[in-house]
């Protein structure tokens, strides 16, 4: 009996934290990070003001997990054969919200999405390779830092060229970290 009323609870946990993201995701697609509010979020979500604080601390939190998706395929590079037409769609969707993406990779928000973002490419490299966090670190800066400077004006590249590049320097990094 518990063991169904457990599932039930899991079930819709997942299915109001769902709603949550996607309130938010949809708010933070048409207007400016710093001008949605958790009222905005629980509105749009239809939840209510203590159920989204069962669930998040607040809006930063639940942008994190908004892009715990997106930056996992950031996070996919250092594989052996890693996805790069959902890369290159991802940076392309970075392109097209330039104004989000400068937030996320530059605003207050950067040193939690870098930690996600190392957290999700050191998960993926060998678990033997040394100095795994030092290399999964400097993937992630590297990885950003390219992003904002991207979305900013101050390179020119295609998307795909970025996801190759991505793909190409994570693979170089990764075989040298393997000899060290």
């Amino acid at each position: 009996m518990s063991e169904n009323v457990d599932r039930r609870e899991d079930r819709r946990v997942r299915k109001t934290r769902r709603a949550i993201v996607r309130a938010f995701s949809k708010l933070a697609l048409s207007r400016p990070y710093r001008s949605i509010r958790v009222a905005d979020i629980v509105a749009e979500a239809d939840v209510g003001r203590s159920t989204f604080y069962e669930h998040y601390s607040g809006r930063d939190a639940v942008h994190l997990d908004a892009l715990r998706g997106p930056i996992s395929i950031l996070a996919v590079t250092v594989d052996r054969d890693p996805d790069l037409q959902k890369l290159t769609y991802l940076i392309g969707h970075y392109w097209d919200y330039r104004a989000l993406a400068r937030n996320t990779f530059a605003g207050p928000q950067r040193r939690k999405v870098l930690s996600l973002l190392t957290e999700l490419i050191s998960s993926r490299l060998p678990a033997d390779l040394r100095h795994r966090e030092l290399l999964a670190r400097q993937l992630a800066e590297g990885q950003a830092g390219l992003i904002r400077s991207w979305v900013s004006g101050e390179i020119s590249a295609s998307a795909e060229e970025i996801a190759r590049h991505f793909c190409a320097t994570a693979h170089a990094m990764l075989a040298a970290a393997e000899r060290d």
